[in-house]
Protein backbone atom coordinates (compact mmCIF):
# COMPACT_ATOMS: atom_id res chain seq x y z
CA UNK A 1 0.00 0.00 0.00
CA UNK A 2 2.89 2.28 0.71
CA UNK A 3 4.35 2.05 -2.29
CA UNK A 4 1.53 2.62 -4.12
CA UNK A 5 0.66 5.91 -2.18
CA UNK A 6 4.43 6.95 -3.32
CA UNK A 7 4.62 6.02 -6.79
CA UNK A 8 0.95 8.17 -7.34
CA UNK A 9 2.84 10.81 -5.34
CA UNK A 10 5.71 10.76 -7.53
CA UNK A 11 3.51 10.58 -10.64
CA UNK A 12 1.12 13.60 -9.20
CA UNK A 13 4.57 15.49 -7.86
CA UNK A 14 6.00 15.17 -11.90
CA UNK A 15 2.90 15.94 -13.85
CA UNK A 16 2.20 19.38 -11.60
CA UNK A 17 6.67 20.04 -12.24
CA UNK A 18 5.75 19.07 -16.21
CA UNK A 19 2.71 21.35 -16.66
CA UNK A 20 4.13 24.32 -14.45
CA UNK A 21 7.40 24.40 -16.82
CA UNK A 22 6.06 24.30 -20.28
CA UNK A 23 3.71 27.59 -19.30
CA UNK A 24 6.72 29.15 -17.91
CA UNK A 25 8.89 28.97 -21.15
CA UNK A 26 5.88 30.01 -23.60
CA UNK A 27 4.74 32.86 -21.21
CA UNK A 28 8.80 34.36 -20.99
CA UNK A 29 8.99 33.91 -25.03
CA UNK A 30 5.82 34.47 -27.07
CA UNK A 31 7.63 33.73 -30.00
CA UNK A 32 8.68 30.09 -30.05
CA UNK A 33 7.02 28.07 -32.25
CA UNK A 34 6.89 27.88 -36.30
CA UNK A 35 4.81 30.98 -37.69
CA UNK A 36 3.12 31.44 -41.01
CA UNK A 37 2.73 34.45 -42.96
CA UNK A 38 -0.90 35.59 -43.26
CA UNK A 39 -0.21 39.43 -45.19
CA UNK A 40 2.51 41.83 -45.06
CA UNK A 41 3.40 45.02 -47.39
CA UNK A 42 6.90 46.81 -47.63
CA UNK A 43 7.96 49.94 -48.88
CA UNK A 44 10.14 49.48 -52.01
CA UNK A 45 13.07 52.21 -53.13
CA UNK A 46 11.03 54.13 -55.09
CA UNK A 47 8.23 54.82 -52.29
CA UNK A 48 5.60 52.50 -53.72
CA UNK A 49 3.80 49.65 -51.35
CA UNK A 50 4.49 46.50 -52.40
CA UNK A 51 1.67 44.08 -50.86
CA UNK A 52 2.63 40.48 -50.42
CA UNK A 53 -0.62 39.39 -51.55
CA UNK A 54 -0.28 41.04 -54.80
CA UNK A 55 3.32 39.08 -55.60
CA UNK A 56 1.66 35.96 -54.09
CA UNK A 57 3.99 35.32 -51.55
CA UNK A 58 3.95 33.01 -49.03
CA UNK A 59 6.35 31.82 -45.81
CA UNK A 60 7.07 30.22 -42.70
CA UNK A 61 9.26 31.23 -39.87
CA UNK A 62 10.83 29.18 -37.37
CA UNK A 63 11.64 30.40 -33.81
CA UNK A 64 13.46 29.03 -31.09
CA UNK A 65 14.33 30.80 -27.96
CA UNK A 66 17.25 32.24 -29.50
CA UNK A 67 17.05 32.06 -33.05
CA UNK A 68 14.71 32.23 -36.24
CA UNK A 69 14.84 31.40 -39.43
CA UNK A 70 12.78 32.19 -42.45
CA UNK A 71 11.74 30.97 -45.82
CA UNK A 72 9.62 32.86 -48.62
CA UNK A 73 8.11 31.96 -51.46
CA UNK A 74 6.30 33.08 -54.59
CA UNK A 75 3.53 31.87 -56.66
CA UNK A 76 4.57 31.95 -60.21
CA UNK A 77 1.76 29.94 -61.35
CA UNK A 78 -2.07 30.35 -59.94
CA UNK A 79 -4.48 29.75 -57.62
CA UNK A 80 -5.25 26.29 -58.89
CA UNK A 81 -2.37 24.79 -60.25
CA UNK A 82 1.16 26.51 -58.27
CA UNK A 83 3.98 26.76 -58.72
CA UNK A 84 6.63 27.92 -56.35
CA UNK A 85 9.43 29.64 -56.83
CA UNK A 86 12.11 30.76 -54.20
CA UNK A 87 11.97 34.59 -52.94
CA UNK A 88 14.01 34.95 -50.24
CA UNK A 89 15.24 33.41 -46.98
CA UNK A 90 17.15 34.28 -43.79
CA UNK A 91 18.53 33.03 -40.58
CA UNK A 92 20.01 34.26 -37.51
CA UNK A 93 19.55 35.69 -34.07
CA UNK A 94 16.50 37.56 -32.42
CA UNK A 95 15.98 39.60 -29.32
CA UNK A 96 12.88 41.14 -27.46
CA UNK A 97 11.17 43.35 -25.30
CA UNK A 98 7.58 43.99 -24.40
CA UNK A 99 6.99 46.14 -27.37
CA UNK A 100 10.38 45.39 -29.87
CA UNK A 101 11.71 42.39 -31.73
CA UNK A 102 14.93 42.45 -33.33
CA UNK A 103 16.17 40.42 -35.60
CA UNK A 104 20.09 39.69 -36.44
CA UNK A 105 20.71 37.97 -39.77
CA UNK A 106 24.05 35.89 -39.67
CA UNK A 107 22.90 34.22 -43.36
CA UNK A 108 20.34 35.98 -45.81
CA UNK A 109 19.39 35.68 -49.44
CA UNK A 110 18.65 39.27 -49.92
CA UNK A 111 23.01 41.13 -49.23
CA UNK A 112 22.40 42.30 -46.12
CA UNK A 113 24.67 42.41 -44.21
CA UNK A 114 25.57 39.76 -41.27
CA UNK A 115 24.07 41.00 -38.11
CA UNK A 116 22.47 44.26 -39.37
CA UNK A 117 19.69 44.66 -37.02
CA UNK A 118 15.86 44.57 -38.45
CA UNK A 119 13.95 46.37 -35.56
CA UNK A 120 10.03 45.85 -35.34
CA UNK A 121 7.31 46.74 -32.90
CA UNK A 122 4.95 44.16 -32.58
CA UNK A 123 1.82 43.22 -30.71
CA UNK A 124 0.38 39.61 -30.10
CA UNK A 125 -3.31 38.46 -29.61
CA UNK A 126 -3.89 35.03 -29.30
CA UNK A 127 -2.11 33.35 -32.26
CA UNK A 128 -1.76 36.57 -34.31
CA UNK A 129 1.99 38.91 -34.32
CA UNK A 130 1.77 41.79 -35.77
CA UNK A 131 4.90 44.05 -36.72
CA UNK A 132 6.06 47.01 -38.04
CA UNK A 133 9.34 47.68 -39.05
CA UNK A 134 10.02 52.08 -38.95
CA UNK A 135 13.61 53.63 -39.96
CA UNK A 136 14.31 56.85 -39.88
CA UNK A 137 10.87 57.57 -38.39
CA UNK A 138 9.47 56.26 -41.98
CA UNK A 139 7.08 52.85 -41.60
CA UNK A 140 8.85 50.29 -44.17
CA UNK A 141 7.28 47.21 -43.98
CA UNK A 142 4.09 45.57 -42.03
CA UNK A 143 3.53 41.69 -41.72
CA UNK A 144 0.47 39.96 -39.56
CA UNK A 145 1.58 36.16 -38.95
CA UNK A 146 -0.51 33.18 -37.70
CA UNK A 147 1.41 30.71 -34.95
CA UNK A 148 1.00 27.39 -36.57
CA UNK A 149 2.32 25.74 -32.86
Amino acid sequence: MRIKILSTLVTAITVTTLSFCVPLVAAENPFVGSWQLVSGKYLDGKGKWVHYGELKLTAIKVISTNHFSFTTMKNIGTIDKPNQEFWAAGTGSYTFTEIDYIEYPQLNSFGVAPDKPFAFTYEIKGDKWQTQRIENGELKEQELWKKLD
